[in-house]
């Protein structure tokens, strides 16, 4: 004797589960599991005749003033639906079973309302739909929609008034809308124009004002119709900026903020002044954020109001690190970075930069940079600075800068510039050609910034373009040699946020020395972090430089994000027999990935890259401090 429970639930899939006692032997239940097989196949077989999947099609009648194909792909034309029904067909143009009459209701009643907006659309506004019926095909895969409608009058816009507007004139205000007597009459552009009307008046000074469609008064005369607009503004008061209040700077002084807005006193408002007032505070790198400035009035006075939270501006940095000798004859050395940046002297927006570094036991480079910004007031700062490089215990080479920059917009600045450098080559140096020398020389350099964030940018270009010559005196037994140098420096950005999250950063940059009695004090050199990655730092020198990045960047915060990069770079290097310094160019790749992280340091850039031609055992590791001058 058996006793067999079945719990069966069957779906498009199907679960079966079994409970049972044996009291015969197992041969006896041979045909249990065939049996339920069937019936599982049964089932899924009943669902999905339930939701079989049909096409959906229409067609027209009464729509010759229409775009008929316009009106076919707004209601949907071509698309896919799946309702229930227990009959396997559906053909001829039968009453549909009951099971499919509340879908078809509620779809009719779609289509109605698809109809007459899109008709709307098309200047059609009393167009409607006086009848619905379907029909399928004999294998109930396409349901056929057909829609007897009528279109009713084409509206045209008629007179177009306004209304409050005692500012701005109706002329003025005809000249900026699109809307217009004559046009057909579509209520998007209408609500466009709306906003029209609000953003020239912000330009003109109003920034409170409004505007709404105050009427619309339709006309129907011998099967035409026209609609007469009018348009209700209130204007707001004419707004200027008499104060400026800041909140939140606790070190940066609030004359050093304001001054950054460039805002005269009693100046009338221009959102374009006042939507970029932002993104200089932010360019400053002073503060962790910054708020969207506000408008206020107090006792009939307008004022803006700006928010910020302190950042750290002053920072302190020191690697050390021991390189253990090679050999027995060898002595070890220790190695180090000190940066120290202060930004923001005493809140006045100052800056001093001082940075040494030990990458070998024989280079050394020392750094000193200070920036007075707005001197006397006005947008003109004034740069000095010194840098000097020990190369290999074979020279050391001194240049001091000079620069003043005038800060022609909050984009643009062009700055001109003085320097002087000094080679002084080591009494046992043994580079040919190597003397000790001096040069003389001034430039010009255009540097644009359209970024919307200095650390992570999602769009905007950067342009920097300079040139600089002058005379290089060369000390010799024979007597002193005279040589014009000249330099041309291009650096180039673009920067694209091309899905959420997902920035393309584009770079190109040259760099050209011409001129006679080049040493090798005055090449350029490539590879590293900064220029091409995958290769050692300044593992290439020339007179002709070039090299580009493509990155693919994912943005992981505000000051953060991951990158993978791919960098060519062209090297070329002008003969010089005395100098034993022979023709060369190359062209080199390189690729990887990395990070740009925000820490307590400071911004750090990480990255893995692979040269051409190796291995992934053979990848660089570059690390650095980022914005560090």
């Amino acid at each position: 004797m058996s006793h067999t429970t079945v719990s069966m639930t069957c779906d498009r899939h199907c679960i079966v589960v079994v409970k049972r006692r044996i009291l015969l032997p197992v041969r006896k239940r041979r045909f249990t599991y065939p049996l339920l097989l069937l019936l599982c196949a049964l089932a899924v077989g009943e669902s999905q005749a339930q939701q079989r999947t049909v096409t959906l099609r229409y067609e027209l009648h009464g729509a010759d003033a229409l775009d008929e194909k316009s009106l076919l792909r707004h209601i949907g034309d071509g698309e896919r639906a799946t309702p229930q029904w227990k009959s396997d067909t559906l053909a001829g143009e039968d009453e549909p079973p009951a099971t499919l009459r509340a879908w078809m209701a509620e779809r009719t009643a779609q289509l109605r309302e698809r109809v007459i907006t899109g008709a709307a659309a098309q200047g059609f506004p009393f167009a409607h739909v006086d009848s619905v019926y379907y029909r399928w095909t004999t294998d109930s895969t396409t349901l056929t929609t057909v829609l007897h409608l009528r279109s009713g009058p084409l509206l045209r816009t008629g007179d177009v008034s306004f209304t409050g507007n005692e500012a701005l004139s109706d002329e003025a205000l005809l000249r900026e809308i699109a809307l217009s007597s004559g046009t057909v009459f579509d209520e998007t552009v209408a609500e466009t124009d709306l906003r029209r009307i609000v953003t020239v008046y912000e330009q003109a000074g109003y920034p409170f004002a409004a505007a709404r469609i105050g009427d619309i008064m339709i006309q129907k005369r011998n099967g035409e119709a026209v609609a007469h607009v009018t348009f209700s503004i209130e204007e707001g008061m004419l707004f200027y900026i008499d104060e400026i209040i800041v909140e939140g700077n606790t070190l940066t002084q609030a004359h050093v903020i304001v001054r950054e807005t460039r805002i005269a006193g009693h100046e009338r408002y221009d959102p374009e002044i006042i939507g970029d007032i932002r993104r200089r505070l932010e360019r400053l790198r002073f503060f962790d954020r910054v708020e969207e400035p506000l408008l206020y009035v107090r006792d009939s006075i307008g004022g803006i109001l700006l928010r910020v939270e302190e950042g750290n501006t002053n920072q302190f940095d020191g690697i050390v690190g021991y390189q253990p000798p090679r050999g027995t004859e060898e002595e070890g050395s220790f190695t180090g970075l000190v940066n120290m940046h202060f930004r923001n002297l005493f809140g006045t927006g100052r800056q001093l930069d001082a940075r040494w570094e030990r990458a070998t036991t024989n280079i050394s480079e020392l750094e000193l940079h200070y920036h007075e910004p707005w001197v006397a007031g006005l947008p003109i700062s004034l740069s000095a600075g010194l840098f000097q490089r020990q190369q290999d215990s074979a020279y050391v080479r001194r240049n001091v800068t000079a620069s003043v920059s005038f800060l022609w917009s909050s984009n643009m600045q062009l700055t001109g510039r003085i320097d002087q450098t000094q080679v002084i080559p080591s009494i046992d140096t043994d580079l040919p050609g190597l003397a000790h020398s001096k040069t003389l020389s001034g430039g010009i350099e255009l540097y644009i910034d359209t970024r919307d964030n200095v650390y992570n940018p999602r769009s905007g270009i950067t342009l920097r373009n300079s040139y600089s010559g002058g005379n290089k005196r060369i000390r010799s037994t024979d007597g002193d040699v005279t040589a014009f140098i000249q330099r041309l420096e291009l650096d180039a950005g673009y920067f694209q946020e091309v899905l959420p999250r997902a920035i393309l950063a584009l770079e190109l940059h040259g760099r050209e020395l011409r001129g006679g009695e080049l040493d090798l004090s005055d090449l350029y050199r490539l590879g590293g972090a900064n220029t091409l990655r995958g290769y050692r730092e300044e593992q290439f020198n020339g007179t002709r430089l070039g090299w580009t990045s493509i990155e693919f960047r994912y943005s992981l915060g505000r000051r953060t994000f991951a990158f993978a990069f791919l960098d060519f770079g062209y090297i070329e290097q002008s003969p010089d027999p005395t100098r034993n310094r022979a023709a060369f160019n190359a062209l080199r790749n390189g690729y990887g990935i990395g990070s740009r992280l925000e820490t307590a340091l400071g911004i750090i850039s990480v990255s893995y890259a692979l040269g051409e031609g190796d291995g992934f055992a053979d990848g660089k590791i570059h690390f650095g401090l980022v914005n560090a001058f």
